[in-house]
């Protein structure tokens, strides 16, 4: 996943990444916070992707699959 921020996500809500699949070494970056999470399956996420860049630059060999559940700013309006 290209590095990125969430335009559309509610900066006063979490965001929450759910990483599946299998044979996977991902790695969570999180540039604005200078950390590298991991984040191979069954690892569950909460950051606030409209205001923190992120992204996923390498994930190794596997299947990959994430979940992005986030709340629209426009729900709040």
């Amino acid at each position: 996943t290209s590095y990125h921020q969430d335009p559309g996500a509610s900066a006063l809500i979490y965001d929450l990444l759910v990483s599946l699949g299998k044979g996977h070494k991902a790695i969570l970056d999180i540039p604005d916070l200078g950390t590298e999470l991991v984040y191979e399956a069954r690892a569950m996420v909460f950051i606030c992707g409209r205001v923190l860049e992120h992204g996923v630059p390498f994930w190794g060999d596997g299947e990959r699959v994430v979940i992005a559940h986030f709340m629209k700013d426009k729900i709040h309006e």
